[in-house]
């Protein structure tokens, strides 16, 4: 017997995005597909290559943007990892997912 959690006021339903598998929670952050951003997931340009949102001690980062890809973004540090990709701080309402092709802008929002 297969159990599915449903969440009320989620966002889209559906399998997860392809990018789930190969990506699992780092244990410092929330990678949120948009079935788990809810609200956010609409603001998500991208959210079928990237996580819709990132939530980080309480707080949810929803993506914003993507630029080219940068090895490691100007007066950014590291913070965390998975698989291939890496996140980085950029001041406390910025984070920027790297990943191989592109980087995701991510801003501070409340969902």
């Amino acid at each position: 017997m297969i159990s599915v959690a449903v969440l009320s006021g989620c966002g889209t339903g559906g399998p997860p995005p392809a990018w789930r598998s190969g990506h699992p929670d780092p244990s410092s952050l929330s990678l949120l597909d948009p079935a788990q951003a809810g609200s956010c997931a609409a603001a998500a340009p991208y959210p079928e290559q990237a996580p819709a949102a990132i939530s980080l001690t309480g707080q949810e980062y929803v993506q914003s943007s993507r630029q080219p890809h940068e090895a490691s973004p100007a007066g950014s540090f590291e913070i965390d990892h998975s698989g291939n990709w890496s996140f980085f701080v950029v001041n406390g309402s910025t984070l920027i997912l790297v990943t191989p092709q592109a980087d995701f802008v991510y801003q501070a929002r409340s969902c």
